[in-house]
C-alpha cells in the first residue's frame, strides 16, 4: 500500500471523528481506536517491506494533526496515541536503520521541536530524544539544541511566567545530556546548584548514582525523603536507597530501609514477606509481636498481614462493629470462624446506612448490604428481619420499599 493511501485514512479517520473541528469526550474515544489502529496496521505492512522512512513520515505527520485537533481527551486518549507512537518510534529506531539513518531520526525530531507540538506531546518527544542516540556526534548536536531553546526562552520570562517553567524543564534535559557525555561531576552539580529545587536535587542523585558517587547519592536521597517523607513522594527515593545499598553490599543499611518501605506500606505484602524471610521461626515471632506492638492502635492497617500470620481473631476484631468491607475482604474464613458474629457486622453495617441513607442511590447500598448478608448460612432471614424494620421505621420512604421489595 502507498504512503498516501495511509495518509488518506488518518486523514478519513479524523473526519469521521470530529464535528467542526472538534471532537468531544464521545467522539475521541472513538478517534484514538481507529487512528492506533491505523497506525498498527501501518506498522505492520511498512514495517514487513522494510519501508521504516515511509512509516516514521506517517507517524510524525499524525502526531502533528493530533496535537493541532481541538479535542476533549479527558479520559486519556492524547497518553494512549502518544504511546502508541511512542513504541512504533522505538521499532523504527531498533530495526529501520537501513532505510532511515539515526541521524535523519534525530534531525526530524528536532524539527518538530520548534513548537509544532505542545505541552505533553512534545514532552514524550523530548523523552525519545534524550533516551536514544547516543553516539558522540548526536549528544553534540542535541546539546547545541537545547542551549539555544534554552536561550531562546530566558528574554521571554518577565513576559510570560509559564515560560519559567518551561526552562526549567529543559534545563533537566540539557543536564542529562551532560551525562551522557560524561561530563565532570563538578560541573553538573555547579548547574544544578545554582538553583534550589527539589527536582534538581532528585536529578543530581540520580546522576552521582550513576556515576558512582555513592556516598553523594545518599545524601542526596536521605535530605530529600527527610523533606517530603510521605511515602507518595519517598517512595522512589528509598528504593533508590536501597538499590545502591544493595551494589554496596551494606546489607545492614539496605534491611533498614526495606522496615521502612514495609511500614509505610501496611496493605502490602511483598516488603513484609521480604522483610519476614530475614529471619528464622523463632526470630520472627518476637519482630512479630515487636510489630503489633508498633500497630496497636491501627490494626487495621495491617489486615492483610495478620491474615498471612493466621491472625483471624485480630482481623475479626477489626470488623467489628460495622466494617463490612473487612467481611467482604476475609468473610470466606471468618465466617467458618465467627459466623454469628460475621452476620452481626453486616447487620450492624446496614443498620449504619439505613440510618444515613436520603435518596434512591443510599437504599440501593442498603439492598447491597442486604444480598450480601442472605448469602450466607442464617443471613436470609435475618435480612428479612432488617428489611421489615426498615420499612417499620421509614414509613414514608417509598423508594426504599421499592429498593428492599425482594427482601
Amino acid at each position: 500500500m502507498k504512503l498516501q493511501d495511509y495518509k488518506k485514512f488518518i486523514t478519513a479517520a479524523f473526519a469521521a471523528n470530529t464535528r467542526r473541528g472538534f471532537a468531544d469526550w464521545r467522539d475521541c474515544g472513538n478517534l484514538c481506536m481507529d487512528v492506533t489502529g491505523i497506525l498498527e496496521g501501518a506498522k505492520e505492512g511498512l514495517c514487513g517491506e522494510g519501508r521504516y522512512a515511509d512509516l516514521f513520515k506517517l507517524c510524525n505527520r499524525t502526531y502533528e494533526k493530533w496535537g493541532n485537533t481541538d479535542k476533549d481527551d479527558s479520559n486519556g486518549e492524547t497518553q494512549e496515541f502518544c504511546a502508541c507512537v511512542y513504541d512504533i518510534w522505538e521499532i523504527i529506531y531498533r530495526d529501520g536503520k537501513n532505510d532511515l539513518s539515526h541521524e535523519r531520526m534525530l534531525d526530524t525530531f528536532l524539527q518538530l521541536l520548534d513548537g509544532r507540538v505542545i505541552d505533553y506531546m512534545e514532552d514524550r518527544i523530548y523523552d525519545f530524544v534524550i533516551e536514544h542516540f547516543k553516539s558522540s556526534d548526536e549528544l553534540a548536536k542535541k546539546e547545541q539544541f537545547l542551549l539555544k531553546r534554552m536561550d531562546d526562552l530566558k528574554p521571554l520570562i518577565q513576559e510570560k511566567e509559564v515560560t519559567e517553567y518551561s526552562l526549567y524543564v529543559k534545563e533537566h534535559y540539557y543536564v542529562r545530556i551532560l551525562a551522557d557525555q560524561h561530563r565532570a561531576i563538578e560541573e553538573i552539580r555547579d548547574f544544578l546548584n545554582s538553583r534550589d529545587s527539589y527536582s534538581n536535587k532528585k536529578l543530581l542523585a540520580q546522576i552521582e548514582a550513576e556515576y558512582g558517587n555513592y556516598d553523594e547519592a545518599i545524601a542526596l536521597y536521605k535530605d530529600l525523603i527527610e523533606s517530603r517523607p510521605d511515602a507518595y513522594w519517598s517512595d522512589g527515593h528509598r528504593k533508590a536507597l536501597m538499590e545502591i545499598y544493595k551494589a554496596q553490599g551494606n546489607t545492614e543499611a539496605y534491611n533498614g530501609e526495606l522496615y521502612k518501605m514495609m511500614v509505610a506500606h501496611p496493605g502490602s505484602d511483598q516488603y513484609y514477606l521480604e522483610y519476614k524471610a530475614l529471619f528464622t521461626e523463632e526470630e520472627w515471632k518476637d519482630k512479630w509481636g515487636e510489630l503489633l506492638e508498633a500497630f496497636a492502635d491501627r490494626l487495621q492497617a495491617i489486615n492483610l498481614w495478620l491474615s498471612i500470620e493466621d491472625r483471624y481473631d485480630l482481623i475479626m476484631d477489626n470488623a467489628e462493629p460495622d466494617n463490612a468491607y473487612v467481611i467482604d475482604e476475609y468473610g470466606r474464613k471468618l465466617f467458618k470462624l465467627y459466623p454469628e458474629r460475621c452476620l452481626k457486622v453486616l447487620a450492624n453495617a446496614a443498620d449504619r446506612q439505613a440510618r444515613l441513607s436520603k435518596n434512591r442511590r443510599d437504599y440501593k447500598r442498603i439492598a447491597q448490604l442486604l444480598r450480601k448478608l442472605a448469602a450466607y448460612s442464617g443471613g436470609k432471614e435475618l435480612a428479612a428481619e432488617l428489611a421489615a424494620k426498615y420499612r417499620a421505621q421509614y414509613p414514608r420512604r417509598t423508594a426504599m420499599f421499592d429498593e428492599l421489595k425482594k427482601f
